[in-house]
């Protein structure tokens, strides 16, 4: 069952949006980000796993009972979406998101959940609470500090929504929520709040394209990456003294792993030493994903997936916005804990499986 197999035309509008949001990777990244809406006591939700721009190719909404999802959530259950899945109407081998709970208490009809490169941007800065009031001056809005996806994210969220209402939430270390009466109104709102966190983008050097290529194929098992912008990572001091410090939110570390691999400064302007030094790394599945070259750019591992590929250029996108200069705070980063913890996490392992 896909969303023009059913008969309200409000699921179908999902569909057409979420179709729209997945083709932006400025907003949605690989099998990111999630959507919602609610008809009657059923919530139809992103599976996860998937990718949003396919909404409109393959089934991608699961459909769950919401008064059950939100009766479970305030029991305290674990598991409060699995047994709530409505399955004489689910397409088969569909789970639905991790942040299913999240969207069951939101109030809204429609919900919106993006990595928008700018949110994330503004969402790491330490002093972002504060920071946002005038962006997003327009909004009703509220600010919540990291917590994992999934239920301890949803229970962040209520507690804030218990005490005043929002249209929009700002996720730290994780990116942004709107909520709308209709699938056009969420639409447009999350346009307007985009407009308002638009940050200047940072120009950065370009890549030694040529001399890595070269590099890469005398030694076999690493290539260049898709997009050409995800060099900003190493090619950029700041960037890469950043992305080298740790991870900023969770679908990065999903995809990427926990840490970067970074080639000695000593090694990274002489070829030779370079092919010897990522000789040196593992072979197969324990090799990084990638290699920042200092002032050079990225090799990244050859069999590195779409998926990844998304994720890498994201890096790029949200370091290319944060602020520099004499003063500017650092970003926060994720406790190192639990970076590591995102990587054995079942939840995300599915995700990772159905996105190979």
């Amino acid at each position: 069952m896909n969303a023009d197999t059913v008969a309200d035309p409000t699921l179908h509008g999902l569909a057409e949006a979420s179709a729209r949001l997945g083709a932006d990777p400025l907003l949605i990244q690989a099998a990111g980000g999630n959507t919602s809406v609610k008809v009657d006591d059923t919530i139809w939700v992103k599976a996860s796993g998937l990718w949003l721009r396919d909404a409109l190719q393959r089934p991608l909404f699961a459909p769950v009972r919401l008064s059950e999802v939100r009766q479970r959530v305030a029991a305290g259950e674990a598991d409060p979406v699995g047994p709530t899945l409505i399955a004489e109407l689910a397409p088969p081998g569909l789970r639905p998101s991790i942040e299913t709970t999240l969207h069951a208490l939101m109030p809204h009809p429609v919900v919106l959940h993006v990595h928008a490169v700018d949110a994330i941007a503004w969402a790491v800065l330490p002093d972002a609470p504060d920071a946002l009031r005038a962006p997003l001056a327009a909004f009703r809005w509220g600010w919540v500090d990291y917590v994992r996806p999934g239920l301890p994210l949803t229970l962040a969220v209520a507690a804030l929504t218990a005490e005043r209402e929002v249209d929009v939430l700002m996720l730290g270390n994780h990116g942004l929520v709107v909520g709308g009466a209709t699938v056009a109104e969420a639409e447009a709102r999350l346009a307007a709040v985009g407009a308002a966190l638009r940050r200047p983008v940072r120009r950065a050097p370009s890549a030694d394209l040529v001399g890595l290529k070269v590099v890469a194929e005398a030694i076999g098992g690493w290539r260049l990456p898709v997009e050409s912008r995800s060099h900003a990572v190493a090619t950029d001091p700041l960037n890469l003294r950043r992305a080298a410090a740790g991870v900023l939110y969770p679908d990065h570390v999903v995809f990427l792993g926990d840490r970067l691999c970074v080639a000695p400064q000593a090694v990274a302007g002489d070829d030779a030493r370079l092919r010897a030094f990522l000789g040196t790394l593992p072979a197969g599945s324990d090799r990084p994903p990638c290699v920042a070259v200092p002032g050079r750019g990225l090799l990244v591992r050859e069999d590195l997936g779409e998926a990844a590929e998304a994720l890498l250029a994201c890096w790029a996108d949200v370091l290319q916005r944060l602020p520099e200069g004499p003063g500017t705070p650092e970003p926060v980063y994720l406790a190192a804990d639990e970076a590591r913890a995102l990587t054995s996490w079942e939840a995300e392992k599915f995700r990772r499986q159905l996105s190979r």
